[in-house]
C-alpha cells in the first residue's frame, strides 16, 4: 500500500481569472505517479467544448488493479487531510462528510465497468506538452489511433482545485509510454495470388 505522509497541499491561491487551487508537493518535490504496467483510453482526448484542436484535453485511462488502489488511497488521504486543514484550506471547519461531499474523486465509477481514471494532457505544441515515447525509450509522435494503443502513463499529480462547493486533484500527463497495435493482413494469401 503506498504511502502519502510526506505529501501536503499548500495555501490557497488565486490566479487573476479567479480560480482556487492549491499546490501539492511531496517534502518539497512535485509528486509523481508512474503506471507499472500499460492501459488504454476507450474515448481517446477530448473537451468539454467538443473542439479537436484546444491545447488542454481531457483523456481517460483504464484503471488496471494497481492504479486504482493507489488512485483510491490518494483520494483517502486527500479527504483526511482537507478534513484536518479545512480552517486553512476553506475558510471553515468541515467534517469528514462535508469534504467527502465536496470532492470529486481522481476516478470515475460506473456500475460492470472498469473505472476511468480523470487525467489532462497539454498537446504537443502547447506549454508544458506531454511527452510520447516508445517502449525501447525513443520520442515519438501522439498515437494515431488511441483507443487501438497500450499506453503507459507518468502522471504529475500537481495540485487541488476548488469551485464552489466543489474540489479535487488534478492528474497532468507528463509522459506516455505508447504501443499501437499492428495492422496485419487477418486472411493466408491465396496460392493464385501470391505471386
Amino acid at each position: 500500500m503506498a504511502s502519502f505522509t510526506g505529501l501536503s497541499l499548500g495555501d490557497v491561491y488565486v490566479n487573476p481569472k479567479g480560480a482556487k487551487t492549491c499546490l501539492l508537493t511531496d517534502g518539497g518535490a512535485r509528486f509523481y505517479y508512474t503506471a507499472p504496467e500499460p492501459t488504454r483510453s476507450p474515448f481517446g482526448p477530448n473537451n468539454f467544448d467538443k473542439d479537436p484542436a484546444a491545447t488542454r484535453q481531457n483523456l481517460e485511462l483504464r484503471c488496471t488493479k494497481q492504479m486504482e488502489e493507489f488512485f483510491s488511497a490518494l483520494d483517502s488521504w486527500c479527504i483526511e487531510y482537507l478534513t484536518a486543514h479545512s480552517e486553512r484550506i476553506f475558510k471553515k471547519s468541515l467534517t469528514l462528510d462535508q469534504v467527502r461531499a465536496m470532492y470529486h474523486p481522481t476516478q470515475r465509477a460506473q456500475e460492470g465497468y472498469v473505472p476511468l481514471l480523470r487525467c489532462k494532457l497539454n498537446m504537443p505544441g502547447s506549454r508544458g506538452e506531454v511527452r510520447f515515447w516508445t517502449p525501447d525509450g525513443k520520442t515519438r509522435d501522439a498515437p494515431a489511433d488511441w483507443k487501438d494503443s497500450e499506453i503507459r502513463p507518468h502522471i504529475h499529480v500537481s495540485h487541488l482545485w476548488l469551485m464552489g462547493q466543489s474540489c479535487g486533484l488534478v492528474l497532468n500527463l507528463s509522459d506516455l509510454v505508447v504501443s499501437e497495435a499492428c495492422r496485419a493482413f487477418p486472411f493466408g494469401m491465396p496460392e493464385s495470388l501470391s505471386m
